[in-house]
């Protein structure tokens, strides 16, 4: 029987082998992108990642590691979706819009799909001062709010390759459009007053909409805000009757093309 250090050994092999594959592959990864580029083919199909999976158990010859194999390919195929986005999008994914646009779900997908990190700037205000949204607007109202949102946007100056999701009225400072720029694609998530009004019956947690939350009301505050969000969007993405499925794969592709 071998002994721990010769079993050591063995492991110290594989694993120069495993570096020296795993590189060849990530090299491999790099000219499929740009052959996709070139060619204006889709980056990210989930179909091929399938295809691997079925591929490689067919290399196992140990059953009993199927699952090990399966943990290890997943992560494999994230660090490869993220050193293709690190490639494509070596800056920030902004997203404005208005209340109910979906700049949340659709930056948690974009997220997923390219695997960079997400952050909301409403989640750095509250982290930051420790009460929820609604509690800064009842207790010290909206301009006080605007200073903290201006603070979460100037906290970003130095975050790349992030998707970033911005509250609904962080057009209302031009400042924060041009800090958000200096490292980003701004995606305005256009969408109409009947659709938030859909979208947003059961919600109670928008402190603007306590008492605009009617058509009229919506539309009163969107149309004086309309000319913010079209100076501010890079890049324009309508979302009524889209899923978030759709919308993120829409803003994926409208970035290739810039």
């Amino acid at each position: 029987m071998e002994n721990l250090e010769d079993i050591r050994n063995i492991i110290d092999d594989c694993d120069k082998k495993l570096v020296e594959v795993f590189e060849q592959r990530l090299k491999a990864v790099l000219n499929i992108l740009e052959y996709k580029r070139k060619h204006k083919l889709p980056i990210f199909q989930p179909e091929r990642e399938q295809d691997v999976f079925k591929k490689v158990n067919l290399f196992l010859k140990h059953d009993e590691f199927s699952d090990e194999l399966e943990l290890l390919y997943h992560q494999i195929l994230k660090i490869s979706r993220k050193l293709q986005s690190k490639y494509l999008f070596p800056f920030n994914i902004v997203l404005v819009g208005f209340m109910g646009s979906g700049k949340t779900s659709v930056g948690i997908k974009l997220s997923t799909l390219l695997e960079m990190n997400y952050i909301g700037t409403d989640d750095i205000i509250v982290k930051n001062s420790g009460i929820s949204i609604n509690e800064i607007f009842n207790a010290y109202g909206e301009a006080k709010f605007r200073k903290l949102e201006r603070k979460a946007i100037e906290s970003l100056k130095d975050t790349r390759n992030t998707i970033i999701s911005c509250g609904g009225g962080v057009v209302l400072d031009s400042t924060n459009i041009e800090l958000l720029r200096d490292n980003g694609k701004i995606v305005w998530l256009k969408v109409s007053p009947e659709e938030v009004l859909d979208r947003l019956s059961n919600d109670n947690s928008r402190p603007l909409l306590k008492d605009s939350f009617t058509l009229k009301g919506l539309s009163e505050i969107l149309k004086n805000r309309l000319p913010l969000y079209e100076n501010a969007g890079d890049i324009i993405i309508d979302t009524d009757k889209k899923d978030v499925q759709k919308i993120a794969r829409e803003i994926i592709e409208k970035l290739l093309e810039c």
